[in-house]
């Protein structure tokens, strides 16, 4: 077992509640956020091994979020980036798919990242805070400090997520 990954503070898994009937189902997802300003976004990836990630947003535009794969299924990492806390640069990673539908509630204080791991993945975001651009960054997928055991090399990458740096 690799000494970074541990279980975090403000990282879980929520198991949602999906209800089912002649016409498909309908998923809920059980969050307890309230009176606070939610982005909904969707990913939707072509082929298998795409890695998207690791990103967050800077002081003092920190976002929470709430990750739930609609379709297919994702290797999804977390990694403390909080640089006071016993747990920096700790991660841990969850399967997140559409057989056990569960969502996972990452805290403000993580760069969150994930790979794909079927062809025509659907990944849902909500996002708990406002979007700011210049407040955007990213940690190498790769970096050799936090060392995380991804499944499989990318295939796929985005430019901005091959040129994140490396923690120094």
């Amino acid at each position: 077992m690799n000494k970074n990954k541990r279980n975090l503070k403000q990282v879980f898994i929520i198991k949602n509640k999906v209800t089912k009937d002649r016409r498909g189902k309908f998923l809920k997802i059980n969050d307890n956020l309230k009176k606070e300003k939610i982005q909904h976004c969707f990913s939707f990836n072509k082929k298998k091994y795409t890695l998207r990630g690791l990103h967050f947003q800077k002081k003092p535009h920190q976002e929470k979020k709430i990750i739930t794969c609609i379709k297919g299924s994702i290797f999804d990492v977390v990694v403390n980036i909080n640089k006071k806390s016993k747990d920096y640069l700790k991660w841990n990673f969850f399967y997140l798919n559409e057989i056990n539908q569960h969502s996972l509630f990452i805290g403000k204080d993580y760069a969150h990242g994930f790979m794909t791991l079927t062809d025509d993945t659907i990944v849902s975001y909500q996002i708990i805070g406002n979007f700011y651009s210049k407040f955007q960054s990213g940690i190498a997928w790769n970096d050799n400090k936090i060392n995380i055991q991804w499944p499989e090399k990318p295939k796929i990458i985005s430019p901005r997520d091959k040129n994140f740096t490396h923690i120094i």
